[in-house]
């Protein structure tokens, strides 16, 4: 586990903790997908799987997060570290500085290995030559001469000092080796130049390569927390091709689910509770200079379903803009079908005179009339619909017939019949008004796909079908009352604590559980992140952020519950172990037969009897009391 065994860098044991406690896990998740209160938790889409009602919980009380359909979830780090894909060190750093944490730096005599073990991570050099490429082509721009050209495009463009500074803009300049040259000189590795797509190797054989940036305008292509993942170049001289040149996929870069600064625009996107996206860098960085924040840009792909799933995290209302020609409008037709099995209320706004969003608002009442466009922006399903029937106004009946059951059979493989049922029938009445048929026939025709793909679906979670931890065994709940109240150890008595011996649960995820909460006994006023974060493997913390939801949601918060709860489960579940182990010298076997059992429960019965269901009045009567008090 990170937190057991920290890298070189970070040997001190509470340098971990120190980060997480400077960290408010809600305003950390709420940066990266939009939360909305719910008692006194709350809820989110979940990022980690295609969630389309909220089911991810972030709990302010406990510091953890879990989603009850995917199962993921923990503290922090691990939201970090998986919403970012990004190495443990990577995230504790990126916490440290949000929280503005100063961790402890490294010995001397560690400072070789941990330079060697980050060396080893491929995802960590290509992050570190990006950044050092960054470095460069911003280094490149403001150079007198080598920087000129680009200067004059940017300035052509009426790009201002801010906003250049603001989105990175770089150039690389008009040469085979500049960037390469520069490596070597910093000592950078040419294999991580060639693994993030910034060189490509010699075509004879010898020396380094050459640059694949050469003589272009360079935006840079940054994650959610502006780390930069890629680059775009644009041409600078009109001979040159292609107009625009992208970093290749990579390990950091995924382009079918990154948008073009999304790191900038994410809070004005959940300002706004809309995002609106088109389809080139300056049109993105001539709006944001005209005061429109929230936009974002695919990065020479068509809109994918990964994208929508990344905005509909952010808000409920999505812009998309597209030129008015036939193109246009089928980009248009593509992106509704990406669109419409999301919660989310997608629009089309379509640009007049085939102009762009820059060129629209270079004229002098530019952002009037890109705000005009966008509030005239119609329904995404009004502008499919209205496109169809147009395609069907000269059509015969039987053509018309057959086109409208091959549009019904194609919004149900989008989600139609899961669609929430106001706005389903909503739709079946505009599918109704179109064919000129009645609704019922509509809903007959949609009953018939949607069996038709719930067949085909089914085959195929058949096949998709794992095995998972069952979660209602009364172990697991028994442990999942000790991660959201630790301190109900203390009101179990001598017999029944051999539920708290790890070696009683099955190898995995709950004997994990189990041994972080035995570990964090020995801690001063243990809490559910202190237990969360002693778990080891990211599984095991997943599984104990689940059963405090769980247990959470069975008792409703309440104190005397949860400890009726925990009672009524460890004795459930030592009924269950002793079952299993009525043959096996183990711990829960030790104090004899099933008349042991019932003479500890009978035990535990006259100490709730005694004292009742409050769990700090249970832990006092544990503590040691003076020679011959009572």
């Amino acid at each position: 586990m990170e937190g057991a065994n920290l890298p070189g860098e970070f040997r001190q044991p509470d340098d971990r903790q120190r980060v997480l406690d400077a960290t408010d896990i809600v305003q950390l998740v709420g940066d990266h997908l939009k939360l909305q209160a719910k008692g006194r938790e709350y809820v989110g889409l979940c990022p980690f799987h295609d969630d389309h009602k909220p089911s991810m919980y972030v709990v302010p009380a406990k510091q953890i997060y879990h989603c009850f359909s995917c199962g993921a979830g923990g503290n922090a780090l691990d939201f970090v570290i998986n919403f970012h894909k990004m190495e443990f060190i990577d995230a504790l750093r990126f916490l440290a500085e949000r929280g503005k944490v100063e961790l402890t730096p490294r010995k001397a005599a560690d400072s070789k290995n941990a330079t060697s073990n980050e060396s080893t991570s491929t995802r960590a050099e290509m992050l570190a030559v990006n950044s050092f490429a960054l470095d460069f082509f911003r280094l490149l721009l403001k150079h007198p001469e080598k920087g000129s050209a680009a200067r004059r495009v940017i300035q052509q463009r009426g790009f201002s000092d801010e906003i250049v500074e603001r989105f990175q803009i770089g150039a690389a300049a008009d040469a085979w080796d500049a960037l390469i040259s520069t490596a070597m000189k910093k000592r950078v590795e040419p294999r991580a130049l060639l693994a993030a797509g910034l060189s490509k190797p010699p075509r004879d054989g010898r020396g380094e390569g050459y640059d694949v940036f050469r003589n272009r305008l360079i935006f840079p292509i940054c994650d959610q927390i502006g780390r930069p993942i890629a680059f775009g170049g644009r041409k600078l001289n009109e001979e040159d091709e292609p107009k625009y040149l992208n970093s290749p996929e990579s390990l950091v870069f995924d382009k079918s689910s990154t948008l073009y600064a999304l790191h900038l625009a994410s809070k004005a996107i959940q300002r706004e509770g809309k995002a609106i996206v088109t389809e080139g860098y300056t049109d993105v960085i001539a709006c944001h200079q005209a005061g429109f924040e929230n936009v974002v840009a695919t990065l020479g792909t068509a809109l994918t379903s990964r994208h929508a799933r990344v905005l509909q995290r952010l808000c409920k209302t999505i812009v998309l803009l597209f030129d008015g020609d036939e193109a246009g409008a089928k980009a248009a037709d593509r992106a509704i079908e990406v669109f419409f099995s999301q919660p989310v209320d997608v629009k089309i706004a379509v640009l007049p005179g085939g102009q762009d969003p820059a060129d629209l608002l270079a004229q002098e009442d530019g952002a009037a009339q890109f705000q005009a466009i966008l509030d005239g922006a119609v329904d995404a399903l009004d502008h499919r619909l209205s496109r169809l029937r147009a395609r069907l106004a000269k059509a015969g009946l039987s053509e018309r017939a057959e086109a409208i059951d091959a549009e019904i059979a194609r919004l149900v493989e989008l989600g139609l019949d899961r669609q929430p049922i106001v706005r389903r029938q909503m739709i079946v009445r505009r599918i109704a008004a179109l064919a000129g048929v009645d609704e019922t026939s509509v809903i007959r025709a949609i009953q018939a796909a949607a069996k038709r793909a719930a067949r085909r679906d089914q085959r195929e979670e058949d096949a998709d079908a794992a095995p998972v931890i069952d979660v209602r065994r009364p172990d697991a709940h028994t442990l999942g009352c000790l991660v959201c109240e630790p301190s109900l150890a203390a009101t179990l008595i001598d017999g029944d604590r051999d539920i708290l011996d790890p070696g009683a649960y099955p190898p995995g995820p709950l004997r994990q559980v189990a041994a972080a909460v035995v570990d964090a006994q020995n801690a001063e006023s243990p809490t559910t992140a202190s237990v969360i974060d002693r778990v080891q493997e990211e599984s095991a913390r997943r599984l104990a952020a689940q059963l405090v939801q769980i247990v959470t949601t069975e008792t409703g918060g309440d104190g005397a519950r949860l400890a009726a709860h925990f009672h009524e489960c460890v004795r459930r579940a030592l009924q269950q172990m002793q079952a299993r182990n009525t043959t096996v010298d183990s711990p829960i076997n030790k104090t004899g037969d099933a008349a042991s059992v019932l003479e500890r429960i009978q035990a535990r019965k006259q100490t709730i009897a005694r004292f009742g269901s409050d769990p700090l009045a249970h832990a006092k009567s544990a503590e040691p009391t003076p020679s011959g008090a009572r």
